[in-house]
């Protein structure tokens, strides 16, 4: 019953519309009626004071458009470059800002933009993939920090606001919504599962990810971070409180600069069928591709190579190098040995800290 109301009143709508654009059209067309001297006045007068208005004017000068250059690794273990970009949150002024460890992920290069136009180099800092949190450093000490509220109090129904970078759109996006769920689990595509997660109608779309949830004291309660798919959902949006967000964030700025050792290689295991079809022996660690500016690149090692021993101890497949290089860490010299058609070589390289985004080797 409830479909076929909803059929009736747009088909009334369709008619309506269309009866009155023949109208006009019949009207206009008919050259009986002189055309009137028109003087069109505006009223100069701004709109009635908003609170909406005045909280975004003074939490915008925080949300922050985050650029991002980098590299992911495709399904058959090549290298993918890409470009994209997301929001993300000041913080503190001397340059922290808070974002999504997916708008961050595998980047190689990462620009902030502020409002008021200006491009600052960021660096990855820190991250927490579990919990889709990284921390972005820029080199600044005068930036606008936003007020940090208490997620715990809110309540459902409690107006919001979220604001962004969506959509590349090249400016931000404000939406304003309501608390609709308070502790939501959620599985996104091709992401982790995220628990005690904040559910919103307020618009949220690609590019949103990292941008700031506000309460109507233009205190930041959420990091907004996915929304259901176009035609599964309608105004269902997640953010992660701030609560739980403070907590990742602080252990991020706490830990000490990794000493976890990184090749800069993507990886695939050399198998028989491999083997067979460029005629040399089946086994070893097969690079598929070779991060710019990584260890491995300035050391010459190349797509096609396969590594089969690390200091001498042999290696059979991807996962043997990886479990072999967990046992150095930054700045210790390792010597690979690696096959091709011609035969064998050796290639001693010094591994350097793994970037707090990139895939461990």
């Amino acid at each position: 019953m409830g479909k076929r109301v909803w059929r009736t009143a747009t088909f009334t709508a369709l008619v309506l519309v269309t009866l009155s654009v023949i109208a006009v059209t019949g009207r206009g067309t008919t050259g009986d009626l002189p055309r009137p001297s028109v003087t069109l006045d505006q009223v100069s007068q701004a709109p009635p004071p908003s609170q909406i208005a005045d909280i975004v004017e003074d939490v915008l000068p925080a949300i922050v458009n985050v650029r991002v250059t980098s590299f992911a690794i495709g399904v058959e273990g090549e290298l993918q470059r890409g470009v994209g970009q997301g929001s993300g949150v000041v913080i503190d002024p001397r340059g922290v800002i808070v974002t999504n460890f997916h708008v961050v992920q595998g980047a190689l290069e990462v620009e902030v933009k502020v409002t008021d136009g200006k491009t600052l180099t960021g660096e990855v800092i820190g991250g927490d993939q579990e919990r889709d949190l990284a921390v972005i450093q820029v080199d600044a000490d005068d930036l606008v920090a936003i007020e940090l509220g208490e997620s715990r109090l809110l309540r459902l129904g409690d107006e919001i606001i979220a604001i962004g970078f969506p959509l590349g759109l090249g400016g931000p996006t404000v939406t304003r919504g309501i608390v609709s769920a308070i502790d939501r689990t959620i599985e996104p595509e091709g992401g982790l599962r995220l628990e005690h997660i904040l559910q919103t109608d307020a618009a949220i779309n690609p590019g949103n990810s990292g941008g700031a949830m506000i309460d109507l004291n233009g205190h930041l309660v959420g990091i907004n971070t996915a929304a259901a798919q176009a035609g599964s959902a309608e105004n269902v949006g997640f953010a992660i409180p701030i609560d739980e967000a403070l907590v990742v964030i602080a252990t991020i700025l706490d830990a000490p600069p990794t000493s976890r050792s990184w090749l800069g290689v993507a990886l695939d295991d050399f198998t028989d069928a491999m083997a067979d079809e460029r005629d040399i022996e089946p086994g070893g660690a097969l690079v598929t591709g070779v991060f710019p500016g990584s260890p491995a690149e300035r050391s010459e090692i190349e797509t096609g190579d396969v590594i089969i021993e690390v200091n001498a101890e042999e290696v059979l497949t991807a996962a043997g190098l990886i479990d072999v290089l967990r046992g150095f860490g930054a700045g210790d010299d390792v010597t690979l040995t690696i096959k091709d058609e011609g035969g064998t070589s050796e290639l001693t390289i010094t591994l350097e800290p793994r970037p707090a985004t990139f895939p461990e080797l």
